[in-house]
């Protein structure tokens, strides 16, 4: 008995092996996947399909650089950076700000003189080679020296400047006291003493005879001895120098005037690029054509 329920046992396990298989396989080439909303229970309220999001796609460097060329005479670069609004400089000079997308736009009358530009755009840096670009040669030799050109026109020679008064003469000084007195020379000798005459009667008194001539001046004495220097006088005061105080005018639409101040006289007056002055009294004015006046007044 026992062993008829394990034979039955065993057919019943051989026939649903092969459905079980058969189930299991692949689904033929072509044919439309199960639906999984279909499949699912139903539930009285269908789940909303969720919208699938577009992400922006990275650039593969730092800097992209997409357009690189002189074009009509100006420079033109495009490219984006990976940072939206970043600034970006061209050669450490000119700079300016990508968009929100990260992209700018470089358009100006320069060209590099390598024809290999620099772009940062912190952190990043880069380097790109300008199309239709040539680079600067060696410098050509030095060209011969120009003529010399004529010489220019000197310019007129200023007028001399008033002299100023002449201050007046100071004290003279006190007069030095009187040296001594030099010694009296030496007297000289006496002449020799006439023999007397005989004595005789009185006569009568002749009349006086004529009278001698003078005898031979001695010998001068040995001068004196130099009596000591007096003292020197003091100086007297100095006397005071005229002062010229300058006075200028210019821009003066229709000719300048000048006038000196209180208790001041007007020594010389001088238009500027054109005119002769014109005095009066105190002043001194200047023609219409005349760009300025300059004179110089004083104190008597």
């Amino acid at each position: 008995m026992r062993s008829a329920l394990s034979s039955a046992l065993t057919l019943t396990l051989l026939l649903a092996l092969p459905g079980a298989a058969l189930g299991q396989q692949a689904d033929p080439p072509g044919a439309a996947a199960p639906d999984p909303a279909a499949s699912a229970p139903a539930t009285g309220r269908a789940r909303p399909a969720r919208p699938r999001v577009r992400h922006a796609q990275a650039p593969s460097q730092p800097i992209m650089v997409y357009d690189a060329r002189i074009e009509a005479g100006d420079l033109r670069i495009s490219g984006s950076v990976r940072k939206p609004g970043a600034i970006v400089v061209l050669d450490d000079d000119i700079s300016i700000q990508a968009d929100r997308r990260g992209r700018f736009t470089f358009r100006l009358p320069y060209r590099p003189s390598t024809c290999v530009v620099t772009l940062k755009a912190e952190p990043d840096e880069r380097e790109a080679v300008v199309a239709n670009c040539a680079p600067e040669g060696p410098p050509g030799p030095p060209g011969p020296q120009g003529a010399a050109g004529p010489p220019g026109e000197t310019g007129a020679k200023g007028e001399t400047g008033a002299r100023g008064e002449t201050g007046p003469k100071g004290d003279q000084g006190l007069k030095g006291d009187q040296g001594l007195k030099g010694d009296t020379g030496p007297q000289g000798e006496p002449g020799p003493k006439g023999e007397p005459g005989a004595t005789g009667a009185a006569g009568p008194q002749g009349a006086p005879g004529p009278k001698g001539d003078t005898g031979a001046s001695g010998p001068p004495g040995a001068p004196g001895s130099r009596g000591p220097i007096g003292p020197q006088g003091g100086p007297g005061p100095k006397g005071e120098a005229a002062s010229l105080r300058p006075v200028r005018k210019s821009d003066c639409p229709g000719g300048c005037t000048i006038t000196c101040g209180t208790g001041e006289m007007l020594v010389t007056a001088h238009c500027l690029k054109g005119g002769a002055p014109t005095y009066d009294g105190e002043g001194a004015s200047c023609p219409a054509e005349a760009t300025g006046i300059v004179g110089f007044c004083t104190r008597p």
